[in-house]
């Protein structure tokens, strides 16, 4: 891993999101890059300074996150932890999902407030469209959250083929984390399974995507999310990982909604990842 990207609002929520990623660099030797987007009436970019004082309020919060980001920088550079800095004006629609790819980002930490109803309560509209958007794995934060060790990763699964990748990346993600994974998998009435038939579901998937041996939980439960939950609970987790897709009549275990209504309900990091 060599690119964390951490977008701020240098809101308390996302001061949480800040620290994560600290810790998560300082884990990987990763570069820490802050990106603020500030919203400008006009195109900033193309105004003189003289024109610029029409606009006194904006200046000023330029000024202010100019300020910020070298708290920030500073602040990186007294953990021994290399990083830069993106100040984007925005008088459009930019969302953060495009600067993963320019700026090569492997990792993207951002903040959730702690309040629960997640498309409502979030560090603005970008987490919730990163999160159905991005290509790379996403770890979102509560604004409560105070941990600093991830030792214990619960992977909630539902064994399908078009999940398999993804749980690769995970897999590769905790061995750079210096994480244990532990498997879950929630039984529902709605997506019922004999037990018999989710331990052979789960051989046939390990075999074939798994590189280590990892033992997988099941857990009985009337919706996913509160098997998750309460499985994470029992076993003193410091995070969770979910694989993200489209809704679909095979089986909606890891739509978005799914993983927002997770966030909304833990304060564990939740990571992100798109089949």
């Amino acid at each position: 891993m060599k690119k964390i990207l951490v977008p701020t609002d240098f809101s308390a929520c996302a001061l949480s999101a800040e620290n994560y990623a600290f810790f998560l660099a300082k884990k990987t030797d990763a570069e820490m890059v802050f990106l603020h987007i500030i919203n400008t009436p006009v195109d900033w970019s193309k105004l003189s300074k003289e024109q610029e004082n029409l606009f006194p309020d904006t200046k000023k919060a330029i000024s202010d996150a100019k300020v910020h980001l070298n708290e920030l920088i500073h602040k990186a550079q007294g953990q021994g932890i290399r990083s830069s800095k993106l100040l984007v004006y925005n008088n459009g629609n930019i969302k953060i999902h495009e600067f993963v790819a320019s700026e090569h980002i492997d990792l993207v930490v951002m903040g959730s407030h702690g309040q629960y109803g997640f498309k409502d309560h979030i560090l603005g509209t970008n987490t919730y469209s990163m999160l159905r958007r991005s290509k790379i794995p996403v770890v979102v934060v509560k604004e409560n959250n105070t941990m600093a060790k991830l030792k214990t990763l619960v992977v909630a699964t539902n064994l399908r083929e078009e999940t398999g990748h993804a749980f690769k990346s995970i897999e590769t993600l905790a061995e750079v984390f210096g994480a244990k994974i532990k498997m879950v998998y929630v039984n529902t009435p709605t997506y019922f399974l004999e037990t018999n038939d989710i331990k052979q579901l789960g051989r046939e998937y390990l075999r074939e995507y798994a590189n280590y041996e990892h033992e997988i939980e099941v857990i009985d439960a009337f919706k996913e999310e509160r098997g998750i939950l309460q499985y994470a609970k029992n076993i003193d987790a410091e995070g969770i990982a979910v694989v993200t897709a489209g809704k679909s009549d095979l089986m909606q275990y890891f739509s978005p909604s799914i993983t927002e209504n997770l966030i909304a309900m833990t304060d564990l990091p939740v990571i992100s990842i798109r089949k």
